[in-house]
């Protein structure tokens, strides 16, 4: 069996080694896949994001360990939640694995973390991570049945993590940063499909609003179909619509981040002795009068 393990963890304390010993001492025969430790701090809907992008490429079925878990007065119950591929997810209720749900054949089954026998011994309240839900993950991945964790949970009250959708207009769309990687690459909310519904096709110039700024780029297949340090609309590895640089960082050059909203509209050609360079400009003040 496989367990893999996305957290908020990092790499600069002992938090996560002692983690995975953990694991490792529960169920030293199961396969620890790292997908990502590096997700900001208390950063649910980053980290949900992550994996739920992650599920298509890990194996099946799994144990999937996700912590994210921002402390509260009252904590977010763990939970463990079996999914239709025979995978389960363990993690804080709290809309951390809702997104991945889907991806992984829809929920089928969920039970409360509340067996504490399952628990390290004299659990400490601030680092459940280790003593309450590495060796409960590390139990189910060595084969122990989900229903010995703890009571079972009605689906319906699980805590969801919405996904806002983009806004398609006749030419346009109103999208929202959702992630930002370390590249400085910036992943939309969007789909080819949405552009598509804007009558945007692939090689099309467009306009994006973002910031402040009115910015022509082009819609490619990849970031390297533009010259050095030029910016690029393109799908991603995920198949979802991308801002990226070549060889640079479209975080930095449009100073944005996650959740900043942006328009991407069809760029109505002009005639060929009108058309101008495409480049970047700030808005205009506004002229308008009372």
């Amino acid at each position: 069996m496989f367990l893999t393990f996305l957290s908020d963890l990092g790499h600069q304390d002992s938090f996560l080694g002692v983690c995975k010993g953990v694991i490792a001492k529960i169920a030293p025969d199961v396969t620890v896949i790292d997908v990502l430790h590096l997700v900001q701090p208390q950063d649910v809907v980053q980290g949900a994001g992550v994996l739920a992008s992650s599920i298509p490429y890990l194996p099946v079925p799994s144990v999937h360990l996700a912590l994210v878990d921002p402390f509260r007065t009252v904590a977010a119950r763990g939970i463990a939640v079996r999914t239709g591929d025979g995978s389960t997810f363990v993690a804080p209720d709290n809309g951390l694995t809702s997104q991945a749900w889907e991806a992984a054949g829809g929920v089928v089954s969920a039970h409360v973390l509340d067996d504490r026998e399952l628990w390290l011994p004299d659990a400490a309240r601030t680092f459940r991570a280790r003593d309450v839900f590495s060796p409960v993950a590390a139990r189910l991945a060595a084969g122990l049945p989900i229903e010995r964790v703890g009571t079972r949970v009605p689906l319906e009250e699980l805590e969801v993590l919405e996904v806002r959708p983009p806004s398609v207009d006749e030419d346009h769309v109103h999208a929202e940063i959702v992630q930002v990687d370390h590249f400085g690459n910036l992943t939309l909310n969007v789909q080819r499909t949405h552009l598509e519904a804007a009558g945007i096709q692939l090689g099309d110039d467009v306009e994006m609003r973002c910031g402040g700024k009115t910015m022509h780029v082009q819609f490619t297949l990849t970031y390297g179909e533009v010259p050095r340090g030029r910016l690029a609309l393109c799908e991603d590895s995920f198949r979802t619509i991308t801002i990226a640089v070549n060889q640079g960082s479209a975080a930095k050059l449009l100073r944005a981040q996650r959740a900043d909203p942006l328009v991407i509209a069809r760029v109505h050609r002009p005639a060929p002795a009108a058309a101008g360079p495409i480049g970047v400009y700030d808005e205009p003040p506004s002229t308008a009068t009372a």
